[in-house]
């Protein structure tokens, strides 16, 4: 699950209620249709109208969501008891990797894999309204709002690489 949310930018409720067909492995996509409220323990609608889309994933993730085929759960990170891990576990899971690759950063829980996710496709130049549609944003105010921060910090970079072709005139 965290290594999905890495490469996906996916909500927690979104990877627990990922089913096999949710996967298109010829075409190399997945299908946001709904959540997992681990709250009242049923699937739901997506977050926002928004939420439900269509992202491309790349290869090695899907080789490492092939694996977890064998055990034939419904849910694509199901488990024997026939539920999905909670948040809870995700989050404490995370925290233990974490302190074993001796990282600290405190208040860091399964969300921030989506920020990671998105702050590592705006740094690399991906296109605002890409990573908004990706991130299942209404519209890309929101997703600019979230991540003013990085989006200033990239403004930086573009401002330092426009002198440097403003300069070589």
């Amino acid at each position: 699950m965290i290594l999905t949310a890495i490469y996906t930018g996916m909500r927690v409720g979104e990877i627990m209620a990922l089913t096999w067909s949710d996967i298109d492995f010829k075409a190399k996509t997945i299908s946001i249709t709904k959540s997992y409220a681990y709250a009242s323990n049923q699937i739901k609608e997506p977050k926002t109208p928004s939420s439900i889309r269509t992202i491309r994933v790349s290869h090695k993730l899907l080789d490492i969501l092939k694996q977890l085929k064998k055990y034939n759960h419904k849910y694509v990170f199901g488990t024997s008891f026939k539920t999905v891990p909670t948040p809870t576990a995700c989050n404490n899971v995370l925290k233990k990797l974490l302190k074993q690759c001796k990282i600290n950063q405190p208040g860091f829980h399964f969300h921030s894999l989506r920020h990671t996710h998105t702050s590592i496709l705006l740094y690399e130049g991906v296109d605002l309204y890409a990573v908004s549609k990706r991130l299942g944003h209404s519209n890309m105010s929101i997703t600019a709002k979230v991540y003013a921060h990085m989006i200033d910090e990239l403004k930086a970079k573009s401002d330092n690489h426009i002198e440097e072709i403003l300069d070589s005139l």
